[in-house]
């Protein structure tokens, strides 16, 4: 898996500029939260995900860069900010973990704590035109569980982010990796 060639084009995606306000939707360890801050240190960044003891992992390697981030657990469903707190939102592999109505949810809270003319950018995978890829993903599908896997391999994280309210939905960028097709999506809150 190419994860750092994914989240470098994630991040290229986004467009980033300093002192934007980010959102890292499922941080896990930190990897992608660190990467933006070292690109961009005058950025507000937050990075968020359910499971505490990765949170913890992320928040040593944040304290032993010596980078100002703030890490935050959540219960999965309601994102605790205000409305319209963030000025981007990114998140890289993280929507194929999440049954279809967490997702609908999700994009629902990212739009709610959206800025106007904010853009959520997602790197995750997606309906290859490749019957190859598909049947790696077949595999990954195997391990993630069929349900929360399932908006993903028939291509419907778009329509999901499309119904939430987001315009211009655009796919990106596509990596064919071992494990299927990432698919890198933006979308804009106007």
């Amino acid at each position: 898996m190419p994860e750092k060639k994914i989240k470098k084009a994630l991040i290229e995606v986004a467009g980033i500029s300093p002192r934007m306000k980010v959102l890292d939707f499922g941080c896990g360890t930190a990897t992608l939260t660190i990467m933006i801050k070292e690109l961009y240190p005058e950025v507000k960044l937050t990075g968020i995900d359910v499971d505490r003891e990765i949170l913890d992992k992320a928040g040593q390697k944040v304290r032993e860069k010596k980078l100002d981030i703030f890490l935050l657990d959540y219960d999965g469903s309601h994102l605790p900010f205000q409305n319209k707190a963030f000025e981007r939102i990114l998140s890289c592999l993280v929507f194929h973990h999440l049954h279809t109505d967490a997702k609908k949810i999700t994009m629902s809270e990212a739009f709610r704590v959206l800025g106007n003319n904010g853009e959520i950018i997602i790197a995750d995978f997606g309906r290859s035109k490749s019957w190859v890829q598909r049947t790696l993903f077949n595999l990954i599908r195997g391990l993630d569980g069929f349900k929360s896997t399932d908006a993903n391999a028939k291509g419907l994280l778009p329509k999901l982010i499309s119904e939430a309210g987001f315009e211009n939905v655009t796919i990106k960028k596509r990596f064919k990796t071992m494990f299927g097709e990432v698919q890198i999506i933006s979308a804009e809150k106007i």
